[in-house]
């Protein structure tokens, strides 16, 4: 749902005001042209331009679907003082590269880190988007379908507006609990996952952690929505005040939002080298971004705002908590992350198929000579844990057979462990048979799954 700074492109029709440069609209998706059978390897999609309320911040996001072999990348420019900036670009996404956000980047008055393009002493009132689609292939298409643009009004947000009254339940996950190594994206990864959850998908955090993780580093909400719009969930990111806030409550819809940590202050600036006179200019400095955390949003009671709050507890359940509305609102940047239930069937133009993440069931064999270490094999070949898989940024982990049912699967207790030998130790017992399910996620979120009673 479109709001007067938050923009929606989608559908065929709203597509379809834009300019096409070697692609098409297809089944109301951005995909590329198709020449003799084959689709052409590059493309360019630019939005008309998109009248905002003067601003002096700008985010995009992007619900796509990107096969192996195929990538999308972002970019914007804004109106300021009646000129068109540069273009600026927000990051290539794909779930099968590493995906790395924007180049950090000071120009003018134009500054964009991370997922963010702020205007330092200036406002504009205008934006455009373009999407460039590639691909390695002559069979395989990215295919977009929705892109989203977000300014932060001068103005001022978030908004007090009324307290309110409004329930949901989400699926609390604790990030003490989750993966050592992800642990930078986990309470983004977490509030995600408390969505996700709540419709029945029964995603683990770690899957999609590693689906919106920014290899350049930091928490990057627009991968975030990309990655939870990979598993068929639309979503997008935008500036909001409390009243759309309470309404996407009552709506039945939950919300991530971003709060500003209040003993965040600038690192200590080291001491400078000498510069010899003839030295070219060193660029400008970023400015100093103060950290966020991310929770979601699961109700309002009077004057309280109820919480998932990931790194609040050790204990899943214990992350459920409520903070006053004042703090709230002090504390909230009006920055938040939006979804919609998962769509009942995901139609996308035929060479698109694939690019959604997909479990694979393993077998698990013991290592012969090696006690306690056993096999993957997928699809009767084996399937080697070895250092590719950890260089590359892959999560192992392991549970035992429980004695009382969980809501979800992330809510087991999880063992996370270094591959030994290309293999996955587990603590088996010789006088006993028990059961061991195994995960193994790469970094696409694509996660293979085992399950073995040894």
């Amino acid at each position: 749902m479109d709001s007067p700074n938050t923009f929606l492109l989608q559908d065929t029709e709203a597509f379809m005001r834009g300019e096409l440069d070697n692609v098409t609209v297809a089944g109301g998706h951005i995909v590329l042209d198709m020449v003799r059978g084959a689709y052409v390897p590059y493309g360019c999609y630019t939005s008309p331009v998109i009248p905002l309320p003067v601003f002096d911040a700008l985010r995009l996001s992007w619900n796509v679907c990107a096969p192996p072999d195929t990538a999308v990348e972002l970019q914007a420019r804004v109106l300021v003082d009646g000129n068109w900036t540069a273009w600026c670009g927000f990051g290539r996404w794909s779930l099968f590269l590493p995906r790395t956000g924007a180049v950090p980047m000071v120009r003018g008055p134009l500054c964009l880190q991370g997922d963010e393009l702020t205007l330092d002493g200036k406002t504009a009132t205008q934006a455009q988007v373009r999407i460039y689609l590639y691909t390695k292939g002559v069979a395989a298409t990215p295919a977009v379908r929705l892109l989203a643009v977000s300014a932060r009004p001068v103005a001022g947000l978030p908004d007090r507006g009324r307290p309110g009254n409004a329930r949901l339940r989400l699926i609390p996950y604790a990030a003490a609990r989750r993966a050592p190594a992800l642990q930078e994206d986990m309470d983004l990864a977490c509030c995600v996952a408390a969505l996700t959850n709540r419709w029945g998908a029964d995603l683990l955090p770690e899957e999609l952690a590693q689906a919106m993780r920014d290899h350049a580093g930091g928490a990057n909400l627009s991968f975030a929505a990309a990655a939870a719009a990979a598993w068929g969930f639309p979503a997008w990111t935008g500036w909001c005040d409390l009243a759309r806030l309470r309404g996407e409550l009552r709506a039945g819809y939950g919300v991530v939002v971003a709060l500003r940590d209040p003993d965040a202050s600038p690192p200590p600036a080291p001491e400078p080298d000498p510069v010899p006179e003839d030295a070219p200019a060193a660029p400008p400095a970023l400015p100093f971004q103060t950290p966020r955390r991310y929770v979601a949003v699961r109700g309002l009671a009077g004057d309280s705002v109820l919480l998932v709050d990931p790194r609040a507890a050790d204990g899943d359940f214990v992350a459920e908590t409520e903070m006053p509305l004042d703090g709230f609102l002090a504390a909230w940047t009006g920055l938040a992350l939006f979804m919609r239930q998962r769509l009942p069937l995901q139609k996308v133009p035929h060479g698109s198929e694939g690019g959604c993440p997909a479990r694979s069931a393993v077998s698990l064999r013991a290592k012969a000579d090696a006690p306690g270490l056993y096999e993957l094999y997928l699809n009767g070949a084996p399937y080697p844990l070895d250092e590719a898989f950890t260089a590359a940024g892959g999560v192992l982990a392991w549970t035992g057979r429980e004695q009382q049912p969980h809501a979800t699967t992330g809510h087991r207790a999880f063992h996370f462990a270094a591959p030994e030998d290309g293999c996955v130790r587990l603590d088996t017992d010789p006088a006993a048979r028990q059961r061991f399910t195994v995960f193994a996620i790469p970094p696409s979120g694509c996660m293979l799954v085992g399950d073995a009673v040894l």
